[in-house]
């Protein structure tokens, strides 16, 4: 994944359809790497931070921070880089990762969280969520997920620690959090996305109008050729200048194919030598060949 900073690898695009997943998008970003290896640029955790927060700064992205729980959550480089592009907490999840290896700290992180929030130090108003990943092991042993997430259950049930804490820790709880946050997203957005798409409506309604009604089936060729003459009225008058809706910010229609043969292309041939590598009897020559028998000026 660093490599693809480097080399620009088009991104990879995987579509998983199943009864058993909810609708959402997700984007897996890379780590942050502090020391380049191999081949990668001496400015690898700049680039890769850059890319990182060309997508967590949209406001319709919803950010995951991946927090592993037996580090100092106040080193956290998601949670420092959650903070520039989401300063409110308000669209910020801090997923906490191996809670097996350390269960007081996933403790003081959950419990913790009301007076980190009074204290405004990482203020997250979509909270944390701890969970248990498969191991490595676990995939060696081809330890299919169904089988995870069960043991991930007892995990956090079977341990006196996490009482009160079992029923919002885990997979499937952070899966549910993320389809209400969704859900409630729309529920935000659709009034301006239907008034948007009313907008279209009329807009195209009127356009439609313009071009007349058909009354008969023998009329659609007539029609055709109504719309072909008006685009066509329409594109001589942009490239005469005559358009009712001329722009006054670009030049536009005749005046920028003037402005490109005028300005780019003549440029353009004037860095051109046309007698590049030619010497003078060369030139000669070519001109009594192009003259044939007739005589040459």
């Amino acid at each position: 994944m660093h490599s693809m900073v480097q080399r620009r690898v088009k991104q990879i695009g995987l579509k998983i359809v199943s009864p058993n997943v909810l609708d959402m998008t997700l984007v897996d970003l890379p780590g942050i790497t502090k020391v380049p290896v191999g081949d990668q640029p001496s400015d690898i955790e700049a680039r890769i931070r850059t890319m990182i927060m060309s997508y967590i700064k949209e406001p319709s992205c919803l950010i995951l921070a991946v927090t592993p729980a037996n580090s100092d959550l106040a080193n956290s480089d998601a949670l420092q880089m959650a903070g520039v592009a989401d300063p409110e907490g308000n669209r910020t999840i801090d997923v906490i990762i191996k809670v097996q290896y350390t269960l007081l700290t996933l403790y003081v992180y959950l419990y913790g969280f009301c007076y980190m929030l009074l204290r405004k130090v990482i203020p997250l108003r979509l909270g944390y969520v701890g969970v248990v990943n498969r191991s490595q092991e676990d995939i060696q042993m081809n330890r299919s997920i169904k089988d995870a997430l069960v043991a991930e259950e007892k995990f956090f049930r079977s341990r006196p620690v996490y009482n009160g804490l079992a029923d919002s820790c885990g997979i499937p709880q952070l899966e549910k959090k993320l389809n209400q946050i969704l859900a409630q997203h729309i529920k935000v957005v659709l009034p301006g996305l239907r008034a948007h798409i009313s907008n279209n409506l009329v807009t195209v309604a009127k356009e439609h109008a313009s071009y007349g009604e058909i009354t008969e089936s023998k009329a659609c060729g007539a029609l055709l050729l109504n719309i072909l003459s008006k685009y066509c009225e329409a594109f001589s008058s942009m490239i005469e200048g005559k358009n009712e809706e001329m722009s006054t910010s670009e030049l536009s229609g005749g005046a920028r194919i003037h402005y490109i043969f005028q300005s780019i292309f003549v440029g353009s041939l004037e860095e051109v030598d046309p007698c590049e590598g030619l010497t003078d009897d060369d030139i000669r020559t070519a001109i009594q060949n192009a003259t044939g028998p007739r005589s040459a000026l």
